[in-house]
């Protein structure tokens, strides 16, 4: 389910006052004959239905094509004086409300559509699902602008879709898009497909920003993953979870930082401490040579009962106290978790 933008929200990134900001709205409502429009479900949702707003208004909520077209209107039909232009040019506002919109739409899209997201070096490749979202197009407009891409590049002279760079070619041929692609695929859609001016703008907005917002998400995710792991290792005491084996003077013990929901599938929790398991490199490659794909706490519990049970001898106490708090941490961890996906990674 999306997450809309409240009003009070809405205002403060359009620097309007609610009455304002309501004042927009039954502008832009009214011009049925136009082309820039809010639809409902699509750009701003009712707060309630027998709640009303200043005016007998109905409050609303908007999504973030919903701002934007919103601001684009404000940029084509109110005048700008000097003040304006100049706090314009001197703090970037149309740049910072592109990327915090399109970075909102990016990262909701990340844990909501659960699908893949594979990083490699400075690209993050994401399903077509995710790549519908994230343009709010749909399959048809994606594969219409994919296959003029693929096949001739753009009218204004870019080169046709390259492999390893816009897409990769995962199992059973399923592609994955990265950022670079993406743009590619908004600018194309701009140029090319018959969309609304309210639809123009969220496109523009994607195709100038998503490869910025793509990397701030990349950076976020990789550092904050090793920040996790520094710290889980830390409270682990440096400490195996599974064997119990600790570094010893002179004796340095490598350790790794295994996600219990992995990365690709659960990245909202990709950098939570407690979603590491500190493991000895050995065991945790075992691991995953067990397991494919996919993983959850509970795969690590049934890892050590069918295949690793030798780690705990039955008849010694602190290998079975160990057991038990391990089993007891990944099974509430597993509830608590399952199911639950966490909105943002970050505020």
């Amino acid at each position: 389910m999306r997450d809309f933008l409240t009003a009070q929200e809405t205002a403060r990134i359009l620097g309007k006052r609610i009455d304002s900001l309501y004042n927009i709205v039954d502008a832009f409502d009214a011009k049925a004959d136009d082309e820039w429009e809010l639809v409902e479900g699509d750009h701003f949702e009712y707060a309630g239905p027998a709640v009303t707003g200043a005016n007998g208004r109905r409050p609303r909520r908007f999504s973030e094509e919903g701002v934007e077209a919103l601001a684009r209107y404000i940029e084509a039909t109110e005048t700008t004086g000097v003040l304006g232009w100049f706090r314009e040019r001197l703090f970037n506002v149309k740049q910072k409300r592109k990327q915090l919109l399109v970075s909102r739409r990016i990262t909701q899209e990340f844990i909501e559509a659960g699908g893949t997201l594979e990083i490699r070096g400075e690209l993050a490749f994401v399903s077509r699902k995710t790549t519908v979202g994230i343009l709010q197009t749909n399959y048809k407009g994606l594969k219409n602008s994919w296959e003029r891409l693929r096949t001739a590049g753009t009218e204004d002279g870019e080169q046709a879709l390259e492999l390893n760079k816009d897409f990769l070619e995962g199992e059973e041929r399923q592609v994955l898009i990265s950022q670079r692609g993406i743009a590619r695929v908004a600018r194309d859609m701009r140029a090319n497909s018959r969309i609304t001016k309210t639809r123009q703008a969220w496109i523009e907005a994607v195709g100038e920003v998503v490869e910025t917002c793509f990397n701030s998400e990349i950076r976020y995710l990789t550092e904050g993953v090793d920040r996790a792991i520094k710290r889980a290792k830390a409270s682990a005491g440096h400490r195996c979870e599974v064997t119990g084996k600790k570094a010893v003077v002179h004796k340095k013990i490598d350790l790794d930082g295994h996600h219990l929901f992995d990365r690709r599938s659960r990245p909202d929790l990709a950098d939570l401490p407690e979603n590491i398991l500190v493991l000895m490199p050995e065991l945790h490659r075992e691991f995953h040579g067990w397991k494919n794909g996919s993983c959850t706490p509970n795969d690590v519990l049934v890892f050590i009962e069918t295949a690793r049970g030798d780690l705990f001898d039955p008849v010694n106490s602190r290998d079975m106290k160990r057991l038990r708090a391990l089993t007891h941490r990944l099974q509430r961890f597993q509830s608590e978790r399952e199911g639950q996906q966490l909105r943002y990674h970050r505020s």
